[in-house]
């Protein structure tokens, strides 16, 4: 049996208020496109500036500033990509690596604070679900919201 209409808008409002919690929590902590830079740089570096804009769906003179940010802080190391040397490849350094670890770990244990009266059974089966709506939404998500774009434009301000 599929979801109706209205299990469905209730799953969207609900991943929508999680996900606006979470930014608004992780802002006031910390700068989350600064971390981002950094997690990129560490998971799939080298990487070109230009990626992790994309990536991030952030402005590239955003990420720019935050490279050298993290680079002046000795976090990231960049240099110029040998295939288009106006270019700029990140790498994370030693000292941004720790930075990462310790980030995460505090991550971790304000999330484990927040579901500390949860079962193990609960967080494996929100975990697998939400596993799943990622995949799912990797797959169809972006190709559902250009058909949506193209029947109606509403929001024809936020087009641009």
């Amino acid at each position: 049996m599929h979801a109706n209409t209205e299990q469905v808008a209730a799953l969207a409002r609900t991943t929508e208020r999680f996900a606006e919690a979470m930014r608004t929590g992780m802002s006031k902590a910390f700068d989350p496109v600064r971390v981002g830079v950094l997690q990129l740089a560490a998971e799939h570096g080298p990487l070109r500036a230009g990626e992790v804009a994309e990536r991030l769906d952030a402005l590239p003179s955003s990420i720019t500033r935050h490279i050298k940010a993290l680079a002046d802080a000795d976090l990231v190391r960049t240099t110029a990509d040998p295939v288009d040397r106006r270019a700029v490849l990140l790498e994370v350094t030693d000292a941004g690596r720790a930075e990462l670890r310790q980030f995460l770990d505090v991550g971790n244990q304000v999330f484990g604070a927040v579901i500390a009266d949860w079962s193990a059974t609960d967080v494996v089966t929100l975990t697998g679900l939400l596993q799943r709506l990622i995949e799912s939404w990797a797959a169809n998500g972006t190709a559902q919201q250009q058909r949506a774009g193209r029947r109606s434009r509403p929001f024809d301000w936020s087009q641009s």
